[in-house]
């Protein structure tokens, strides 16, 4: 049961982490009451799995993403 809740806390990092990276680059729509229209894990879910699926060449880029090393609270 620990393995198996650690490899959900792994996959939600992930879709969170390529979902933040996105929002530099290309930010979520607000919606008229002022909530963006997907969170930061759904918009890295979906950009993970079209690119697994598809094999889009910005897939090499996702990779090197996850595999390198979270910045420590606070840096830059």
């Amino acid at each position: 049961m620990e393995r198996l809740f650690g490899l959900v806390i792994l996959a939600w990092i992930s879709c969170l982490r390529v979902g933040v990276w996105l929002q530099a680059q290309l930010p979520v729509k607000v919606k008229a009451h002022g909530r963006s229209a997907m969170s930061f894990v759904r918009y890295g879910a979906e950009q993970l799995c079209h690119a697994l699926r598809w094999s889009l060449p910005e897939l090499p880029e996702l990779i090197k993403l996850l595999s390198t090393p979270f910045h420590a609270p606070g840096a830059a």
